[in-house]
């Protein structure tokens, strides 16, 4: 809050995304050490199951494969967080040689990182690579905020951050949503800008939440797993997120040379790598544990089951998107032409 307060007495109102940048990666921000987890303020889909570890390293070869069996993989992971993904990319990869760079800014997460072994720790993206990793990443990177023809700033009144409206910057890219106050992603531009410079040939593989041409809801937070409707309140103790909009990612992405392949949904897009064969390994052996009268092992099976087919839920991480932009000339792995072909919205882009 000190910061904040600083900054706007220094410059006036400050735009959404100054504001976050000092709530998020400030001072005594939100990420100063590693918010995820079940005894953090939330999860994500490493977190809930290890199987999604293994199936992201299954969709990582056949983009090996694309690179012309690349070896090992170079891969980058932004915004690694506390090494949850890394842990089960690693243990899932089999006979995969990867050469694992995380990346991170927060020393709290850079520490929790720096346990694991086989990993390198970075504080930025720095080549060569093949493949770069976010997973949901880009809902967290600054953005600005408009309403209607307006900009949202933030002041102070008094002792309390408040919200003030003023013009709209020109030449500034926004969601088109109707529906919600629109999203100026300033962050994730600037992040699909420094792809553009650094990425000489291969892959980026970003998984969010979102939209194909609207964010899919309001600016919100996460606290110990609770929603946050009020994100200037007791800064620095919030998440401050909003969905992602992948046509207009995929349509920036685009405008600089690389090529975005059709976004598709975490559920689409794992069981295109064969979760549903895991499931039903899952089943059998579930089966045979009963018949032999090992319940407890059933049991634990079943549990297991139960979480994975959370990844899925078209209510809940199912819904989250992955968008796989390319250098030129490379050309869709085949997990994501089957997961195309599952989607019903196949025909739009992102």
């Amino acid at each position: 809050m000190e910061a904040i307060c600083g900054a706007i007495e220094a410059r006036g109102p400050i735009t959404f995304a100054e504001f976050m940048e000092l709530a998020l990666y400030g001072p005594g921000g939100f990420y100063r050490t590693p918010p995820v987890g079940p005894r953090g303020d939330f999860v994500t889909s490493p977190h809930v199951h290890p199987v999604f570890g293994e199936l992201l390293a299954a969709a990582l070869r056949e983009l090996r494969d694309g690179l012309g069996r690349a070896t090992p993989l170079r891969l980058a992971e932004m915004g690694a967080g506390d090494g949850t993904l890394a842990r089960c990319i690693l243990a899932g990869s089999g006979d995969l040689q990867i050469a694992y760079t995380a990346v991170e800014r927060t020393p709290g997460a850079r520490t929790a990182l720096s346990t694991i072994e086989g990993i390198e720790v970075r504080t930025e993206l720095v080549p060569p690579f093949d493949v770069v990793l976010g997973n949901e990443l880009l809902d967290n990177l600054p953005f600005r905020v408009l309403r209607r023809e307006r900009e949202v700033r933030i002041e102070l009144d008094g002792e309390h951050l408040v919200e003030v409206l003023v013009p709209v910057e020109p030449g500034l890219l926004a969601s088109t949503d109707t529906d919600h106050d629109r999203i100026a992603p300033v962050g994730a531009l600037a992040f699909i800008d420094t792809l553009r410079r650094t990425l000489e040939r291969g892959y980026a593989l970003l998984i969010d939440y979102g939209g194909l041409g609207t964010t899919g809801g309001p600016v919100h937070g996460y606290r110990r797993h609770v929603i946050v409707e009020d994100v200037l309140a007791n800064p620095g103790a919030t998440d401050i997120t909003a969905g992602v909009d992948f046509e207009l990612i995929a349509s920036y992405a685009g405008s600089l040379g690389l090529t975005a392949f059709p976004s598709v949904t975490q559920s689409d897009a794992l069981l295109a790598l064969g979760l549903d064969r895991w499931m039903h390994g899952q089943l059998e052996w579930q089966h045979r544990s009963m018949d032999a009268g090992r319940g407890t092992e059933a049991v634990r099976t079943w549990s297991s089951r139960s979480r994975a087919s959370l990844l899925i839920d078209p209510g809940g991480l199912g819904r989250l998107r992955w968008l796989l932009l390319a250098t030129p000339g490379l050309a869709p792995p085949p997990w994501l032409e089957r997961a195309t072909a599952r989607s019903p919205d196949r025909a739009g882009h992102a």
